[in-house]
C-alpha cells in the first residue's frame, strides 16, 4: 500500500505539470472555430469587413495574438452590455459566441478577472445604444481579421 502512494504522488504531479503546461490559448482552435461557425452567420447579416476605423479608434492596436484575443474577448464583455434589457437578436448571438469560444479555448487567468462592476454603465438612449452596439461589431471584425493575419505571420 505504501509503495503505490508514491507513484500516484507522482502520476497527480505529471498530469497537473501537462495541463499547465499547455498554451494559455489554443489559437489555431479559436481561428477553425470561428471560420467555421462564426464567420458564415457575420456573412449571413452582412457582416464581413473590413471596416474603416482611424487608427485612434483601433481597439486591437498591437500586432501580437494573445492581446488581440484579450481585445476581442473584452469587446464581446462590452457588447453584452450595450445588449443589456433588450432581446435578444442574431447580432447578440454571433458576439456571445465569439466571448464563448475565447472562454472555452483559452485559460481564464489569461483573459484578466472578467467584467469591470464600471463597465456596464447604462447608456440613456436607444439610437445611440444601438449605433454604438453596430460599431463595436464593425470593431470586433477588424480585430478577428487581424488576430488571422497576425497568428499566420507568427
Amino acid at each position: 500500500m505504501s509503495g503505490t502512494r508514491p507513484v500516484l504522488c507522482i502520476t497527480v504531479m505529471l498530469l497537473l505539470g501537462a495541463a499547465w503546461s499547455r498554451r494559455r490559448c489554443d489559437y489555431s482552435m479559436i481561428l477553425s472555430t470561428y471560420t467555421q461557425l462564426i464567420f458564415p452567420e457575420l456573412q449571413n447579416l452582412n457582416l464581413t469587413g473590413p471596416f474603416e476605423t482611424a487608427a485612434k479608434n483601433d481597439r486591437c492596436p498591437s500586432s501580437k495574438v494573445t492581446r488581440i484575443v484579450r481585445s476581442i474577448y473584452g469587446m464581446t464583455e462590452q457588447f453584452a452590455c450595450l445588449g443589456e434589457g433588450q432581446q435578444e437578436d442574431s447580432k447578440v448571438s454571433v458576439v456571445s459566441k465569439m466571448g464563448q469560444l475565447i472562454k472555452i479555448y483559452c485559460r481564464k487567468t489569461s483573459m484578466g478577472n472578467g467584467r469591470n462592476a464600471t463597465s456596464c454603465k447604462t447608456v440613456q438612449r436607444k439610437k445611440e445604444r444601438r449605433r454604438r452596439r453596430i460599431k463595436m461589431i464593425e470593431m470586433l471584425i477588424n480585430c478577428w481579421q487581424k488576430l488571422q493575419s497576425a497568428y499566420i505571420q507568427g
